[in-house]
């Protein structure tokens, strides 16, 4: 979610008291952004128009190049702002959209007023598919976990910092899951040389890394960096990070050439997508990363 400030300049026309009912004020709408340094547009669709609509039908627009656009309401009339974007790649759909509290203007407004919308990004919004593979299962036999220890290739590591939280389908993230990721990462530091990532749920790892390099990439990756798309190969799995709607995604994927962020891996897809600061339902998953079932997720890093 994006919190879109929608500014009202309140022009007086007509100021006949006699009559105050019939005279009309005209708005002015003044777009504004606000967000923190991890905010990027979800999905990385920018939106190029905006539609604002005062409802109950009264009157449209469209907003200009400056942002902003002029429209004539009448005065002492309960009304709402309802507010849309639309990208240049889908401009029939709505990428985003929003409505404001009911307010009512009268000739004793002050000149200008501040509407406050809270915007969310559309569930039904297309967004590019990657294409599919089978997927495989295999019993683990060696390179396991057992208690909270881990030998790989004769090394071992222990297990010393761990994330995982719990997601519903069809239920979008809550701030408060949000926050719990974004400050998972921003405790760790590269200078404790962790060597070894693996992501997957409580109960299986789907893809593991235990080069000290690239971890320590993926967490300089995440902790600075939320515009950049990201990837890097290990362990036979390829580590994507970059920005989706209001925070950072990991992936981890065996897929060839699937190295784009913020997409829906598709239920055969051996992908596992990691994504709660998005602040919607497509949080990501193990396999489908876009309104996957209700599942667990972890990441767990470690050091030898």
């Amino acid at each position: 979610m994006r919190w879109v400030l929608l500014v009202l300049v309140l022009l007086l026309v007509n100021c006949d008291t006699r009559e105050k009912q019939q005279h009309n004020i005209k708005l002015k709408y003044n777009h504004v952004e606000r967000g923190e340094s991890r905010v990027r547009v979800g999905f990385k669709d920018a939106p190029v128009s905006h539609h604002i609509k005062v409802e109950p039908n009264i009157t449209e627009a469209w907003l200009d190049s400056n942002m902003s656009a002029t429209v004539k309401v009448p005065v002492g009339v309960l009304m709402r702002v309802d507010y849309k974007n639309y990208t240049l790649k889908h401009p029939n759909i709505h990428y985003e959209y929003g409505s404001s509290n009911p307010f009512s203007v009268s000739n004793y407004s002050p000149n200008s007023i501040t509407i406050t919308i809270l915007v969310s990004i559309n569930s039904d919004y297309p967004i590019e598919k990657d294409e599919t593979i089978d997927n495989t299962t295999t019993e683990c036999t060696q390179d396991c976990t057992v208690d909270n220890t881990t030998i790989i290739d004769n090394v071992t590591y222990t297990d010393n910092a761990t994330w995982s939280d719990n997601f519903t389908y069809n239920t979008r993230t809550t701030q408060e899951q949000k926050t719990k990721w974004e400050n998972f990462w921003d405790n760790l530091s590269t200078s404790d040389n962790w060597s070894y990532i693996e992501v997957g749920s409580p109960t299986i790892t789907t893809h593991f890394c235990d080069n000290q390099t690239t971890v320590s990439r993926i967490i300089t990756q995440i902790q600075t960096d939320n515009i950049t798309n990201w990837n890097a190969t290990c362990s036979n799995s390829t580590w994507v990070t970059g920005g989706c709607g209001q925070g950072i995604e990991l992936k981890a994927t065996t897929e060839i050439n699937r190295t784009g962020d913020c997409r829906c891996a598709s239920i055969s897809d051996n992908t596992t997508t990691i994504r709660p600061a998005i602040l919607n339902k497509n949080w990501g998953g193990r396999g489908k990363s876009c309104s996957s079932s209700s599942q667990a997720l972890q990441v767990i890093l470690k050091r030898n």
